[in-house]
């Protein structure tokens, strides 16, 4: 019997939760977890989790999977149009990097051998924004238990690094 996504999306997300919970792991390895899963689970080729701080205007990779560091350092998506979406709380989704105007480095996106991307944004706190990303190598219409698995995982990471950051104020050895 093969299982449908829906089960191993349940699945894997009572594992994130169960991590979080747990309080052993780093944070990075958490979000790690959290964005290989999302890669893996969608068909994608990566993912990655930005950050986006209050008083900053650079998104910063906290969790990477799936992509090179060239290709993470091009600036391939245009990120002053990607902050007004994440402030907004805008689901970004680009089916066809070579026709979409929000993509601001187009040869980057080929040589890595993307197409398209799907972007969902979260608040972490009043000051801290998110962006969950996930690379695609063709065309992607994502379906409803795609965006639903998707939404969680980004929620699951926002409460990651909430919990982390109470652990750190309360002087809680080693999480960062």
């Amino acid at each position: 019997m093969t299982e449908s996504f829906s089960e191993i999306a349940s699945f894997a997300l009572s594992r994130v939760i169960d991590v979080i919970y747990q309080n052993e792991e780093d944070l990075g390895d958490v979000l790690h977890f959290i964005v290989s899963l999302a890669a893996e689970l969608t068909g994608a080729k990566g993912s990655t989790l930005r950050v986006l701080e209050h008083g900053s205007f650079d998104l910063k990779v906290v969790s990477a999977f799936g992509l090179s560091k060239k290709y993470l350092n091009s600036g391939a998506i245009d990120s002053g149009r990607s902050i007004t979406e994440i402030m907004e709380g805008d689901i970004m989704i680009i089916n066809d990097f070579e026709k979409d105007p929000r993509v601001h480095n187009r040869e980057a996106a080929r040589r890595e051998g993307l197409a398209a991307v799907i972007g969902i944004p979260f608040t972490v706190n009043e000051t801290t924004y998110a962006i969950l990303r996930v690379y695609f190598t063709s065309k992607k219409v994502p379906n409803h238990d795609e965006m639903y698995f998707l939404n969680s995982l980004g929620k699951l990471a926002c409460l990651a690094m909430e919990r982390s950051a109470m652990h750190e104020l309360r002087g809680g050895p080693g999480h960062t």
